[in-house]
């Protein structure tokens, strides 16, 4: 009976190690840094409704680099699956609820993900008129003015290819990005410039593009390694647990911001 009871217990054991092993997966991390001097970015000034939009310091997030490491802000990487990208096995999909603040005369967050069938809503905290303006490639364009306070939502029925500008044509200041993906394995860099990613296949080909709204991400210095990544892509095969491929450096002439963004957003 004790035999028995060994060969059953021994059996579990290499049953949960075979299911553990089937479900490995990969973490990517990177820090990403400004390379050369930052260019000084002033924060908005607004020329509309400015007694309530001046009222709180606009910053002006197209770049944001921190002021002692050089880490960079809001770049984004996520698993490329489009023509000659990574193919992904279907996983199950839950739709999730994501929401596009207005506060303050700015879109909250600055860069947002989703999947294809989250919902999209969109919050107006303020007590001024706003609208959203979403230019999309695949889903159905989108622009809209609501009731000051109103709440709107709707379905991402489709993928998109890039992100996706959003704008406000009543306060042409305002911006920010929405990135519509088939899966969810993407990530932003915080105000340190770390990205992490979870989730991710390992043992195979993956192709990640990267996204800065100023600048190409082409030519690049991985820990010291200079690469170029075409089409701002590039590969990596990962192994089970952490993957760090350290700082990555995007040097100062990738960049193309060189103007303030003022309350008028096109006069340079």
């Amino acid at each position: 009976m004790n035999r028995i009871v060994q060969r059953i217990a021994l059996l579990v054991v290499l049953l949960q190690a075979t299911a553990a092993t089937a479900e490995e997966t990969a973490t990517l991390k990177a820090t990403f840094r400004y390379l050369g001097r930052p260019p000084t970015v002033q924060p908005i000034t607004p020329h509309l409704d400015r007694q309530f939009c001046g009222s709180v310091p606009i910053p002006d997030a197209r770049l944001i680099v921190h002021g002692d490491h050089h880490g960079i802000k809001n770049v984004v990487v996520y698993v490329y699956t489009g023509r000659r990208g990574t193919v992904l096995p279907e996983r199950e999909r839950r739709p999730e609820t994501k929401v596009l603040a207005i506060k303050h005369c700015r879109f909250d967050p600055h860069i947002l993900l989703a999947q294809k069938g989250d919902t999209l809503r969109v919050e107006d905290h303020d007590p001024v008129g706003h609208n959203a303006n979403l230019q999309f490639f695949n889903n159905a364009p989108l622009g809209f003015t609501r009731p000051v306070g109103a709440a709107w939502q709707r379905t991402l029925d489709e993928s998109e290819p890039a992100p996706v500008p959003i704008g406000c044509n009543i306060h042409p200041w305002m911006n920010a990005y929405l990135l519509v993906l088939d899966h969810r394995l993407a990530g932003i860099s915080d105000g340190d410039g770390r990205l992490k990613i979870t989730g991710l296949p390992v043992g195979q080909k993956i192709v990640f593009r990267a996204f800065h709204e100023s600048a190409r991400v082409k030519e690049v210095v991985v820990d010291a390694t200079a690469e170029t990544w075409e089409g701002s892509k590039f590969e990596r095969v990962l192994q089970a647990g952490v993957n760090d491929l350290g700082v990555i450096g995007i040097p100062a002439s990738a960049f193309t911001i060189d103007r303030r963004l003022d309350g008028k957003a096109g006069e340079k």
